[in-house]
């Protein structure tokens, strides 16, 4: 109780410079971590300088295709006997990703599932990942959510998170995202308003429409992310953000969350892994039992 009671008033921040002063206070107390060392799924020329800027700036960086698509059908595969929900609808029940309930907009895997596979595992753990997370965290950065789910099209109507709003679920946090599928403009890109993670504007918790956006950001600043699958980018979704709805086919994406700590209002069950794994206690330690 008392920390869904922190997260309704963490989610109350009447301010951007009140958000500011308290993600120093809160990155200060937990500390700087040591350099993450290892090999990186990017390539050097992925690794760009630029990045830590990019997403302090405008609120997201990219980098470019980071998986063929060889890589990318054995990942789907190591997913594939795993059954999805409907987050909005869970009396449906669990269901095949392919054969979604007609009402479902969306068929998430469960994390308990997804921490499971060593992929998704060294994925989240890449030093290159948890190097910048740490740098636009401020401080140690904590893997809070891995998340993955399929975005289905035959909706006339956008619903949830399909309407532009801002996540609230830290007081700092990042997401890195990984296309599984190819997205053009009718798959249902991820849609990002450029620079409105610095902006004081449209602060109340709901659901914007476009124009609302448009109004207060400006169009030329709301970005479509059509990117080949195997593309990655990290985006700081406290700035406005969606999934357009799909007009055809079917989106599949990861997302791995970086924040300052826990999300308050999640119920976390260390999952014991059956693998050889040296993933970091302190990152992982709301998702892994690693003793």
């Amino acid at each position: 109780m008392l920390n869904k009671i922190k997260f309704h008033l963490m989610r109350s921040v009447p301010s951007l410079r009140v958000k500011r002063y308290l993600e120093e206070r809160t990155s200060n107390k937990i500390g700087k971590s040591d350099v993450f060392e290892g090999e990186s799924i990017l390539s050097e020329v992925q690794q760009e300088p630029d990045h830590l800027r990019a997403l302090q700036n405008q609120g997201f960086c990219e980098f470019g295709e980071v998986f063929n698509e060889k890589r990318i059908n054995a990942l789907i595969d190591s997913v594939k006997h795993l059954k999805c929900f409907d987050p909005f609808r869970q009396s449906l029940g669990a269901f095949d990703p392919s054969v979604p309930p007609a009402k479902s907009h969306v068929g998430n895997y469960r994390r308990s599932d997804l921490v499971k596979v060593k992929p998704i595992l060294d994925i989240a753990n890449d030093p290159y990942f948890l190097n910048l997370a740490s740098e636009f965290l401020g401080a140690r950065p904590t893997i809070s959510n891995v998340n993955m789910w399929w975005s289905y099209s035959g909706h006339g109507v956008a619903e949830q998170a399909q309407n532009f709003h801002r996540d609230f679920d830290d007081i700092k946090f990042c997401k890195l995202f990984l296309y599984l599928t190819d997205v053009n403009t009718e798959n249902g890109p991820h849609v990002y308003v450029k620079g409105s993670s610095n902006i004081s504007k449209l602060l109340k918790i709901r659901r914007y429409t476009d124009d609302q956006i448009a109004e207060a950001f400006g169009a030329e600043n709301i970005i479509e992310f059509t990117r080949p699958k195997g593309s990655m980018f990290m985006v700081d979704t406290y700035g406005f953000h969606k999934g357009l709805l799909p007009k055809e086919g079917k989106r599949l994406i990861m997302q791995v969350q970086y924040s300052l700590g826990p999300i308050l209002i999640e119920d976390y069950k260390p999952e014991k892994i059956e693998f050889d794994g040296a993933y970091d206690s302190y990152v992982n330690r709301l998702i892994l039992n690693q003793a």
